[in-house]
């Protein structure tokens, strides 16, 4: 698709209708497709791949069994994690909704495990009490094949394999979306009366990452074209233990959970320092965004491994227990490492994003027509994400956006459809291939470089200027058309510009943003969130409310 002679006329477009259109293939996307269908929608799922829903390792339900929760408690320390920026009425919705959630993944057959005829449950960092439900040979996976399985039941029509490149918009509302086959080149155009949005994260904009290295922002990107604001883009979260080496595992997660059941950090002095950072709980009780500046530190300060690590010490658990984790635990042993006998290096590495686009919570957006939920949508975490919980907000959210959008009642013709494609299939300028993968590299670079885990002005500002620089080039010959090859680079460009303008705007340090030159907590001037939008001329513009409200001044951002 980097060439073509002619651009393709709008006939040449293969055209379907249905009443709700989900683009995404993940655990949210179907969790929305079902909620539709079971209350009469015609839905049509599009997508290309799984997303990071395979790596799902539990989510949090506030079952109470035996310990005292309550989805009161829930929400308090979702709140209380996200350093009191997450929004109200999303995280009620979270936490009043998890249960349910739940009992109806259990009737679709979900093998969640048990223990003395009741759910297991872990205790993941940032909750108070033990709320994790898991299933032992692979959480994310088994929930995935669930929700596929009572798709194909309920008779939903699935797209899968098509890469979503633009949504549709007409007299202000979104009403569609044009996706690729990457295998055949061909083009298709779903009309609907409401569209899902549930792409996914960000993990691939940085160079180490545990995400996907093709996610890169599209969501943020197509919601930000048809009119749909971002919010706490700055709040980019840090897996806090991945694995450093060796170079075959290098990249996994060590699940924080095992700290819940015992595991201890070390570092290379043989200290357990967490509890020097967490006096009383030390690896417990922690949200993860703290945890990973505390390896940071000692990483950092001259107390990690050669790797640039920390251990991972899970030699004292049982052995029952450390098999419980069967895909790691199989991995881990598949590289030679046993860890019932060796500790592991671990460190920080760039996992998912907080923020996202700005949603209410019925999982509408800024675009009338778009909702949008999972990674793709943002307000509920606020700062930080509790562990467990971006599982329970694809799962919850997802049931959320579906049944919201199934109450839209906008017939979408052809002829409108059609119409309101033009301006995509316009003909594309001849761009040289290589010049993706050279920006997406150089953005990569500067992300890693200045929007880490320790940010200043500086580090912020040349991150800026490099990738300013890519986003004005890209400009010169951006056109909208779905042709044009430069699309993964300005997405990247858009999306790295979002976190980084937000980043330098917060002059403190707050959850998952940290700057060395703003080291402390500012609620006074900071408990708010920034928003994100496009405006004329594909320039970015930062807002920030003066209180918890939306509103007030602006500040732009080329």
């Amino acid at each position: 698709m980097t060439d073509r002679p002619y651009p393709l006329t709008p006939h040449e477009l293969a055209f379907e209708a249905c009443d709700v259109l989900v683009l995404g293939a993940g655990v949210a996307a179907y969790q929305a497709t079902i909620a539709a269908a079971r209350i009469g929608a015609r839905v049509t799922l599009v997508g290309h791949a799984k997303g990071a829903s395979p790596y799902i390792l539990g989510f949090n339900v506030p079952l109470g069994t035996g310990v005292g929760d309550s989805a009161a408690q829930f929400a308090a320390d979702t709140a209380e994690g996200g350093y009191h920026l997450g929004k109200s009425d999303l995280i009620n919705v979270l936490a009043l909704e998890a249960e349910q959630a739940y009992t109806d993944l259990r009737d679709l057959g979900v093998p969640f495990e048990m223990l003395g005829g009741e759910p297991a449950l872990r205790h993941l960092s940032g909750s108070k009490f033990p709320r994790s439900v898991y299933v032992r040979a692979g959480t994310g996976a088994a929930i995935h094949k669930a929700l596929v399985n009572r798709a194909a039941e309920l008779g939903i029509e699935r797209r899968l394999g098509l890469k979503v490149l633009s949504l549709v918009r007409s007299e202000d509302r979104v009403i569609g979306a044009i996706a690729l086959n990457q295998h055949t080149g061909k083009l298709s155009g779903f009309g609907a009366s409401s569209t899902v949005l549930a792409l996914g994260g960000i993990g691939g904009l940085y160079g180490d990452s545990t995400y996907p290295s093709d996610i890169v922002g599209d969501s943020y990107a197509l919601a930000l074209d048809v009119g749909g604001g971002l919010v706490d883009m700055e709040f980019v979260q840090f897996e806090p233990t991945v694995v450093a080496a060796p170079t075959s595992v290098r990249g996994m997660e060590m699940p924080t959970a095992m700290l819940g059941d015992g595991a201890t950090l070390v570092n290379s002095l043989g200290e357990r320092f967490m509890c020097r950072y967490n006096p009383g709980a030390c690896e417990k009780q922690i949200e993860k965004a703290r945890m990973a500046l505390c390896i940071q530190s000692e990483i950092d300060e001259g107390r990690g491994t050669d790797e640039g690590a920390v251990w991972f010490d899970a030699t004292h658990l049982r052995e029952d227990c450390l098999r419980s984790y069967v895909t790691h635990y199989r991995r881990l042993v598949g590289a030679g490492i046993d860890p019932a006998r060796q500790a592991v290096q671990v460190k920080p590495v760039a996992h998912s994003l907080m923020g996202g686009v700005k949603i209410d919570a019925h999982c509408r957006s800024g675009a009338a027509g778009l909702y949008v939920c999972g990674e793709a949508a943002g307000g509920v975490h606020g700062a930080s994400r509790i562990a467990g919980n971006g599982a329970s907000d694809a799962i919850i959210f997802g049931r959320v956006a579906g049944r919201e959008a199934a109450t839209e009642h906008h017939s979408v013709t052809a002829e409108t459809f059609l119409n309101a494609t033009r301006p995509h299939l316009t003909a594309s300028a001849a761009i040289d291939p290589d010049l993706v993968a050279t920006y997406l590299t150089a953005i990569r670079r500067a992300m890693s470089a200045g929007v880490g885990i320790r940010r200043s002005n500086v580090g912020l500002q040349s991150t800026i200027q490099v990738i300013s620089a890519i986003h004005r080039e890209i400009s010169t010959v951006w056109n909208g058309s779905v042709f044009n090859p430069l699309a993964p680079a300005r997405s990247a460009a858009m999306v790295g510009l979002a976190i980084a303008h937000s980043a330098l705007l917060r002059q403190e340090s707050r959850g998952a943003h940290f700057r060395t030159d703003f080291p402390e907590l500012n609620d006074s001037e900071w408990r708010r969130s920034i928003e994100v939008r496009l405006v004329a001329e594909g320039r970015l513009v930062t807002s920030v409310p003066t209180s918890n409200l939306y509103g007030a001044y602006e500040q732009a951002t080329a």
